[in-house]
Protein backbone atom coordinates (compact mmCIF):
# COMPACT_ATOMS: atom_id res chain seq x y z
CA UNK A 1 0.00 0.00 0.00
CA UNK A 2 0.96 3.32 -0.96
CA UNK A 3 2.22 5.65 2.34
CA UNK A 4 0.33 8.90 2.36
CA UNK A 5 2.29 11.94 2.56
CA UNK A 6 2.93 13.89 5.53
CA UNK A 7 2.19 17.12 3.71
CA UNK A 8 0.59 17.77 0.14
CA UNK A 9 2.00 21.16 -1.79
CA UNK A 10 -0.46 22.30 -4.74
CA UNK A 11 0.90 24.96 -7.46
CA UNK A 12 -1.79 26.99 -9.37
CA UNK A 13 0.17 28.00 -12.33
CA UNK A 14 -0.80 29.42 -15.81
CA UNK A 15 1.96 30.19 -18.47
CA UNK A 16 4.64 30.31 -15.58
CA UNK A 17 7.11 27.63 -17.95
CA UNK A 18 9.83 31.09 -17.51
CA UNK A 19 9.59 30.38 -13.50
CA UNK A 20 7.92 27.17 -12.52
CA UNK A 21 11.35 25.96 -11.71
CA UNK A 22 11.86 28.46 -8.72
CA UNK A 23 9.24 26.46 -6.64
CA UNK A 24 9.97 22.66 -7.70
CA UNK A 25 13.39 23.22 -7.18
CA UNK A 26 12.84 25.08 -3.46
CA UNK A 27 10.87 21.89 -2.58
CA UNK A 28 13.33 18.98 -4.27
CA UNK A 29 15.63 20.73 -1.77
CA UNK A 30 13.67 20.73 1.65
CA UNK A 31 15.14 18.70 4.57
CA UNK A 32 11.42 17.22 5.12
CA UNK A 33 11.09 15.04 2.55
CA UNK A 34 7.51 13.36 3.45
CA UNK A 35 5.41 15.62 0.68
CA UNK A 36 3.96 15.12 -2.61
CA UNK A 37 4.14 18.05 -4.95
CA UNK A 38 0.74 18.81 -7.11
CA UNK A 39 1.18 21.10 -9.84
CA UNK A 40 -2.31 21.84 -11.39
CA UNK A 41 -1.53 23.28 -14.69
CA UNK A 42 -4.91 26.08 -15.40
CA UNK A 43 -4.02 25.47 -19.46
CA UNK A 44 -1.06 26.73 -20.45
CA UNK A 45 -0.25 27.22 -24.15
CA UNK A 46 3.75 27.23 -23.22
CA UNK A 47 6.07 24.81 -22.14
CA UNK A 48 5.04 24.39 -18.51
CA UNK A 49 4.22 20.53 -18.99
CA UNK A 50 7.37 20.09 -20.55
CA UNK A 51 9.41 21.15 -17.51
CA UNK A 52 7.35 19.87 -15.15
CA UNK A 53 7.62 16.34 -16.70
CA UNK A 54 11.45 16.82 -17.09
CA UNK A 55 11.83 15.89 -13.02
CA UNK A 56 11.85 12.29 -12.34
CA UNK A 57 10.26 12.45 -8.97
CA UNK A 58 7.13 10.11 -8.31
CA UNK A 59 6.50 12.91 -5.61
CA UNK A 60 5.57 15.68 -8.74
CA UNK A 61 2.20 15.09 -10.21
CA UNK A 62 1.37 17.27 -13.07
CA UNK A 63 -2.71 17.77 -13.63
CA UNK A 64 -3.58 19.81 -17.24
CA UNK A 65 -7.34 21.51 -16.96
CA UNK A 66 -9.03 24.02 -19.04
CA UNK A 67 -9.06 27.26 -17.78
CA UNK A 68 -10.67 28.03 -15.05
CA UNK A 69 -8.74 30.72 -12.93
CA UNK A 70 -6.60 30.06 -9.49
CA UNK A 71 -9.69 29.51 -7.11
CA UNK A 72 -10.59 26.69 -9.30
CA UNK A 73 -7.36 25.47 -9.70
CA UNK A 74 -6.46 25.15 -6.30
CA UNK A 75 -9.87 24.03 -5.32
CA UNK A 76 -8.83 21.07 -7.87
CA UNK A 77 -5.59 20.36 -6.33
CA UNK A 78 -7.26 20.33 -3.05
CA UNK A 79 -9.60 17.41 -4.20
CA UNK A 80 -6.26 15.37 -5.33
CA UNK A 81 -4.54 15.78 -2.48
CA UNK A 82 -3.82 12.64 -0.54
CA UNK A 83 -1.28 14.51 2.54
CA UNK A 84 -2.31 14.89 5.96
CA UNK A 85 -1.66 18.52 5.66
CA UNK A 86 -1.98 21.04 2.71
CA UNK A 87 0.45 24.00 1.44
CA UNK A 88 0.00 26.07 -1.32
CA UNK A 89 2.55 27.83 -3.37
CA UNK A 90 2.82 30.43 -6.69
CA UNK A 91 4.71 29.38 -9.61
CA UNK A 92 7.03 31.86 -8.97
CA UNK A 93 8.10 31.86 -5.28
CA UNK A 94 9.87 29.42 -2.80
CA UNK A 95 10.74 27.79 0.14
CA UNK A 96 13.47 27.64 2.07
CA UNK A 97 15.04 24.56 2.68
CA UNK A 98 14.06 24.08 6.19
CA UNK A 99 9.92 25.16 5.37
CA UNK A 100 8.54 21.98 5.52
CA UNK A 101 10.69 20.59 8.40
CA UNK A 102 10.03 23.48 10.56
CA UNK A 103 5.98 23.14 9.78
CA UNK A 104 6.52 19.79 10.93
CA UNK A 105 7.69 20.50 14.19
CA UNK A 106 5.26 23.50 15.05
CA UNK A 107 2.32 20.87 14.49
CA UNK A 108 4.25 18.50 16.29
CA UNK A 109 4.75 20.36 19.34
CA UNK A 110 1.09 22.18 18.79
CA UNK A 111 -1.58 19.30 18.14
CA UNK A 112 -4.49 21.57 18.80
CA UNK A 113 -3.82 23.59 15.67
CA UNK A 114 -5.05 23.14 12.06
CA UNK A 115 -3.36 26.21 10.54
CA UNK A 116 0.28 27.02 11.62
CA UNK A 117 2.31 29.73 9.45
CA UNK A 118 5.64 31.19 9.58
CA UNK A 119 6.48 34.31 8.15
CA UNK A 120 7.97 35.71 4.66
CA UNK A 121 10.33 37.33 3.35
CA UNK A 122 9.63 39.27 0.38
CA UNK A 123 12.43 40.01 -2.00
CA UNK A 124 12.75 42.07 -5.11
CA UNK A 125 15.33 41.30 -8.19
CA UNK A 126 17.07 38.93 -5.60
CA UNK A 127 17.44 41.48 -3.02
CA UNK A 128 15.16 41.33 0.61
CA UNK A 129 13.27 44.39 0.92
CA UNK A 130 10.69 43.41 3.75
CA UNK A 131 9.79 40.39 6.00
CA UNK A 132 6.22 40.06 7.26
CA UNK A 133 5.39 40.33 11.26
CA UNK A 134 4.98 37.73 12.81
CA UNK A 135 3.51 39.05 16.72
CA UNK A 136 0.51 37.23 17.56
CA UNK A 137 -0.76 40.26 19.28
CA UNK A 138 -0.75 42.03 16.05
CA UNK A 139 -3.90 44.01 14.51
CA UNK A 140 -3.49 42.28 11.42
CA UNK A 141 -1.29 38.76 12.20
CA UNK A 142 -4.11 36.57 13.59
CA UNK A 143 -5.16 37.02 10.20
CA UNK A 144 -1.84 36.30 8.09
CA UNK A 145 -2.33 38.81 4.60
CA UNK A 146 0.96 38.04 3.45
CA UNK A 147 1.66 34.50 4.22
CA UNK A 148 -0.73 32.58 2.52
CA UNK A 149 1.97 30.80 0.67
CA UNK A 150 3.60 29.72 4.07
CA UNK A 151 0.65 28.29 5.62
CA UNK A 152 -0.21 24.84 6.48
CA UNK A 153 -3.89 23.56 6.76
CA UNK A 154 -4.97 20.53 8.13
CA UNK A 155 -6.79 18.57 5.56
CA UNK A 156 -10.13 18.90 7.27
CA UNK A 157 -9.87 22.49 7.12
CA UNK A 158 -9.71 22.11 3.56
CA UNK A 159 -12.84 19.91 3.01
CA UNK A 160 -14.76 22.23 5.48
CA UNK A 161 -13.56 25.41 3.21
CA UNK A 162 -12.89 25.75 -0.50
CA UNK A 163 -11.99 29.08 -2.47
CA UNK A 164 -14.37 30.88 -3.86
CA UNK A 165 -14.42 30.12 -7.43
CA UNK A 166 -16.42 33.46 -8.67
CA UNK A 167 -12.91 35.31 -6.85
CA UNK A 168 -9.71 35.11 -9.23
CA UNK A 169 -7.73 38.29 -7.62
CA UNK A 170 -7.01 38.46 -3.93
CA UNK A 171 -8.33 34.40 -3.81
CA UNK A 172 -5.91 33.71 -1.49
CA UNK A 173 -6.50 36.62 1.27
CA UNK A 174 -10.43 35.81 1.13
CA UNK A 175 -9.79 32.12 1.59
CA UNK A 176 -7.91 33.21 4.85
CA UNK A 177 -10.06 35.53 6.44
CA UNK A 178 -12.60 32.76 6.07
CA UNK A 179 -10.58 30.07 7.70
CA UNK A 180 -9.61 32.69 10.03
CA UNK A 181 -13.25 32.97 10.94
CA UNK A 182 -13.10 29.25 11.79
CA UNK A 183 -10.06 28.41 13.17
CA UNK A 184 -7.34 29.95 15.23
CA UNK A 185 -3.53 30.16 13.73
CA UNK A 186 -0.74 29.28 15.06
CA UNK A 187 2.76 31.58 14.67
CA UNK A 188 5.95 30.13 14.28
CA UNK A 189 8.95 32.88 14.95
CA UNK A 190 10.78 32.64 11.70
CA UNK A 191 10.56 33.35 8.52
CA UNK A 192 10.65 30.43 6.02
CA UNK A 193 9.11 31.60 2.54
CA UNK A 194 10.31 34.22 -0.06
CA UNK A 195 7.87 35.80 -2.24
CA UNK A 196 9.63 36.97 -5.41
CA UNK A 197 7.95 40.53 -5.86
CA UNK A 198 7.76 41.63 -9.21
CA UNK A 199 5.76 44.92 -9.88
CA UNK A 200 5.36 44.97 -13.30
CA UNK A 201 3.26 41.38 -13.06
CA UNK A 202 0.84 42.97 -11.03
CA UNK A 203 -2.83 42.22 -11.76
CA UNK A 204 -3.95 45.65 -11.05
CA UNK A 205 -1.58 47.59 -13.09
CA UNK A 206 -2.02 45.22 -16.25
CA UNK A 207 -4.01 45.34 -19.41
CA UNK A 208 -6.85 43.59 -17.79
CA UNK A 209 -6.78 45.96 -14.87
CA UNK A 210 -10.34 46.73 -15.15
CA UNK A 211 -11.94 43.83 -14.59
CA UNK A 212 -8.92 42.43 -12.26
CA UNK A 213 -10.49 45.56 -10.16
CA UNK A 214 -13.70 44.86 -10.68
CA UNK A 215 -13.01 40.92 -9.56
CA UNK A 216 -11.14 42.40 -6.57
CA UNK A 217 -14.62 44.39 -5.11
CA UNK A 218 -16.71 41.60 -5.67
CA UNK A 219 -14.00 39.68 -3.09
CA UNK A 220 -13.87 42.35 -0.58
CA UNK A 221 -17.43 43.37 -0.72
CA UNK A 222 -18.42 39.53 0.34
CA UNK A 223 -16.13 39.59 3.17
CA UNK A 224 -17.34 43.08 4.40
CA UNK A 225 -20.65 40.92 4.64
CA UNK A 226 -19.02 38.12 6.95
CA UNK A 227 -15.99 39.30 8.35
CA UNK A 228 -15.25 40.01 11.94
CA UNK A 229 -14.50 44.31 13.51
CA UNK A 230 -11.34 42.52 14.02
CA UNK A 231 -9.63 43.22 10.58
CA UNK A 232 -11.96 45.35 8.85
CA UNK A 233 -9.68 48.33 9.05
CA UNK A 234 -7.78 46.57 6.52
CA UNK A 235 -10.34 45.38 4.35
CA UNK A 236 -11.85 48.71 3.91
CA UNK A 237 -8.65 50.32 3.32
CA UNK A 238 -8.02 48.01 0.61
CA UNK A 239 -11.88 48.50 -0.77
CA UNK A 240 -11.54 52.23 -0.74
CA UNK A 241 -8.01 51.81 -2.50
CA UNK A 242 -9.54 50.03 -5.49
CA UNK A 243 -11.92 52.52 -7.24
CA UNK A 244 -8.82 54.93 -6.53
CA UNK A 245 -6.64 52.49 -8.95
CA UNK A 246 -9.23 51.97 -11.06
CA UNK A 247 -9.96 55.89 -11.52
CA UNK A 248 -6.24 55.97 -12.67
CA UNK A 249 -5.86 53.30 -14.87
CA UNK A 250 -8.99 54.92 -16.88
CA UNK A 251 -6.92 57.86 -16.65
CA UNK A 252 -3.86 56.47 -18.39
CA UNK A 253 -6.07 54.07 -20.94
CA UNK A 254 -9.63 54.90 -21.27
CA UNK A 255 -10.59 58.55 -20.51
CA UNK A 256 -13.78 57.76 -21.79
CA UNK A 257 -14.46 55.55 -18.53
CA UNK A 258 -13.75 58.40 -16.07
CA UNK A 259 -16.55 59.91 -15.20
CA UNK A 260 -17.67 56.14 -14.32
CA UNK A 261 -14.90 55.59 -12.10
CA UNK A 262 -15.10 58.89 -10.78
CA UNK A 263 -19.01 58.05 -9.64
CA UNK A 264 -17.68 54.90 -7.92
CA UNK A 265 -15.20 56.96 -5.88
CA UNK A 266 -17.77 58.92 -4.96
CA UNK A 267 -20.10 56.08 -3.50
CA UNK A 268 -16.89 54.73 -1.76
CA UNK A 269 -16.52 57.67 -0.13
CA UNK A 270 -19.84 57.77 0.88
CA UNK A 271 -19.68 54.42 2.48
CA UNK A 272 -16.42 54.63 4.02
CA UNK A 273 -15.72 58.56 3.97
CA UNK A 274 -12.96 58.36 6.74
CA UNK A 275 -10.99 55.43 5.07
CA UNK A 276 -11.19 56.89 2.27
CA UNK A 277 -9.28 60.10 3.07
CA UNK A 278 -7.11 58.03 5.02
CA UNK A 279 -5.89 56.07 1.88
CA UNK A 280 -5.84 59.47 -0.33
CA UNK A 281 -3.24 60.72 2.55
CA UNK A 282 -1.61 57.75 2.18
CA UNK A 283 -1.08 57.90 -1.38
CA UNK A 284 -0.23 61.84 -1.73
CA UNK A 285 2.28 61.60 1.20
CA UNK A 286 3.85 58.69 -0.61
CA UNK A 287 4.18 60.26 -3.88
CA UNK A 288 5.59 63.51 -2.72
CA UNK A 289 8.23 61.44 -1.01
CA UNK A 290 9.24 59.58 -4.23
CA UNK A 291 9.16 62.35 -6.82
CA UNK A 292 11.07 64.93 -4.26
CA UNK A 293 13.24 61.85 -4.24
CA UNK A 294 13.31 62.37 -0.41
CA UNK A 295 12.37 58.27 0.10
CA UNK A 296 11.67 55.33 -1.71
CA UNK A 297 8.88 52.85 -0.60
CA UNK A 298 9.03 49.84 -2.98
CA UNK A 299 6.94 47.83 -0.94
CA UNK A 300 4.06 50.05 -0.50
CA UNK A 301 1.45 47.91 -2.83
CA UNK A 302 2.74 44.81 -1.39
CA UNK A 303 -0.62 44.77 1.14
Amino acid sequence: MKKTPFFSIIIATYNRAHTIRTPIDSILNQTFEDWELIIVDDGSTDDTKEIVLSYNDPRIRYVWQENQKESASRNHGMDLAQGEWICFQDSDDEYLPQHLEILYQGIHNNPDYKVIKSGMIISKNGEEIYRTGLKPASKYDSFPFECFHTTAFHKSVCRDIHFNEQIFLGEDFHFLLKVGQNYPFLNLPTHTGIHNYNPHSSNITGTNYASNLSNQKLGLDDILTWNTQYVLPYIKRKRCLNPILLLSGHIRNKPSQIPQAILQNIQTFLRFPGEYVRTWLTIVYVKIGEWTGFYQTPGRFLS
